[in-house]
Parts: C-alpha cells; structure tokens; sequence
C-alpha cells in the first residue's frame, strides 16, 4: 500500500542530547532561533493560508457566495 512513501525512525534521547550539543558548540544564539522561526513561517504558514483562501473563494464562487 505505502510504496512510496518512507519509514522514518524515531528520535532517542540520545539524538535529541546529541542535537543539542551541537546547537551549543555552534553557538546558536536568540537571533538564529528567531529567524529559523521567522522563515519557517513565511515558507510554510503564508502559503497554506493563502492556498486555503484560494479554495474558499473558488468554493464562494461555486456556490454564489459572492
């Protein structure tokens, strides 16, 4: 059935310890932080809102909503 899609494995403890070390021994400070968020909004929340909002018009549209 999931031919295409991947198995992924799931975190340990020892991952999560191992990423935040590297995140301290590269010094990622507040500003980084801010805009890893920042962009991860632009790249994935605008977008989704804007395709739901072309959906809804398209279904005003359709059911003379407008």
């Amino acid at each position: 059935m999931f031919f295409f899609s991947k198995r992924l494995r799931k975190s340990t403890p020892e991952d999560d310890e191992h990423l935040a070390r590297a995140m301290e021994e590269n010094d990622v400070g507040l500003k980084d932080k801010l805009a890893m968020i920042v962009s991860a909004f632009v790249v994935l929340v605008l977008p989704s809102l804007l395709v739901l909002l072309v959906i809804a018009g398209i279904a005003l549209l359709i059911f003379g909503g407008f």
